[in-house]
């Protein structure tokens, strides 16, 4: 049996993630952790107590799983570090200096980052890079829908769909939505557009455009539990591996490769 603990257990992902280890047989969650204001400090959720100290329970567990914000989740990382203890990361949000801590810190023990922990999201990575590589003449815009709520734009998926595009095609350059008149598209632009209302979950769109005709590629999240589902199979992944930065891409070779 797995015991994890969910930092950020209140919130959207939170509870969806103890909702999916409930209904698996070899996953339990024994504790959440939310900051000291949060209300549901020293109460239970679905049963789980929730603490606003991640080491009261470190010992206790075989995963860490994390889904706060960018400043939590270094905090929390750079306190476990000692115990080495596998870690399992959704957050969203990083700069690249924090980044490079994250790699850093991964050389002691093993830590699966990925923005988006969705096994669909994933699989489309890859096949967007085999769309620009034989698409190459065509025109690419990246499309991101979330919830009036989501703090960060655009979303971290989106920038990792526009570095899968960037392996096959490094010419390209990045821009962040569009303004002004009088200029024409520049061949190498790559725009990601960030839309933020109502209650959308997520919905990813990339355009291809080119002469006479457009193929788009997307995803659409109808609720949280792919990703709960998602964040599932990256503790059952990452509690088998050496220290190091692991992916979601990763976990689909480990799968390909019928490694159980």
């Amino acid at each position: 049996m797995l015991k994890i603990v969910i930092c950020g257990a209140a919130g959207r992902m939170g509870r969806e993630i103890i909702t999916a280890a409930q209904r698996c047989d070899n996953i339990k969650v024994i504790a959440g952790i939310e900051e000291r204001s949060n209300p549901v400090v020293n109460k239970k959720i679905d049963e789980i107590p929730i603490y606003d100290e991640l080491l009261s329970v470190i010992e206790q567990v075989d995963c860490i799983v994390e889904f706060t914000n960018h400043i939590a989740t270094m905090e929390n990382l750079r306190k476990s570090a000692p115990y080495k203890k596998p870690y399992c990361i959704g957050t969203t949000g990083f700069s690249a200096t924090e980044i490079e801590e994250i790699k850093e810190l991964a050389k002691s023990f093993p830590v699966f980052l990925s923005p988006n922990m969705s096994l669909g999201v994933n699989h489309l990575l890859n096949l967007v890079k085999n769309t620009a590589l034989v698409l190459s003449d065509y025109d690419i815009e990246i499309i991101e829908t979330h919830h009036r709520a989501k703090k960060d734009a655009p979303s971290g998926t989106a920038l990792s769909i526009a570095d899968k595009i960037k392996e096959v095609k490094p010419e390209l350059n990045i821009i962040f939505g569009r303004h002004g008149i009088g200029e024409e598209r520049n061949k190498n632009e790559l725009c990601i557009n960030a839309v933020r209302g109502g209650d959308i979950v997520g919905e990813h769109r990339i355009l291809f455009l080119g002469k006479g005709e457009f193929l788009e590629i997307r995803h659409y999240a109808t609720s949280r539990q792919c990703f709960a589902s998602g964040t599932i199979e990256a503790v059952k992944f990452i509690v088998k591996q050496r220290p190091g930065l692991y992916s979601m891409q990763d976990l689909l070779r480990y799968t390909a490769n019928g490694i159980h």
